[in-house]
């Protein structure tokens, strides 16, 4: 009888952390591609002719939805 309730508690906490595991990940999926251009790449598009483009860049990464 206790055997079955330990072996309950057990698979309770497991399901708990699998469940806390899949919550971190899509969050994690969800911020990935969303970050601002970093100074090396404004500093390429620069050198390339693009410095006008820089901001609208900038705003069509912030607005981009990741697709799952």
């Amino acid at each position: 009888m206790i055997s079955a309730l330990l072996g309950g508690v057990i698979m309770s906490a497991a399901t708990i952390a699998m469940l806390v595991a899949i919550d971190i990940t899509s969050k994690s999926i969800d911020d990935a591609g969303k970050y601002p251009l970093t100074i090396e790449e404004k500093e390429l598009l620069t050198k390339q002719g693009f410095s006008k483009d820089i901001e609208l860049i900038n705003s069509k990464l912030d607005a981009l939805e990741i697709l799952r």
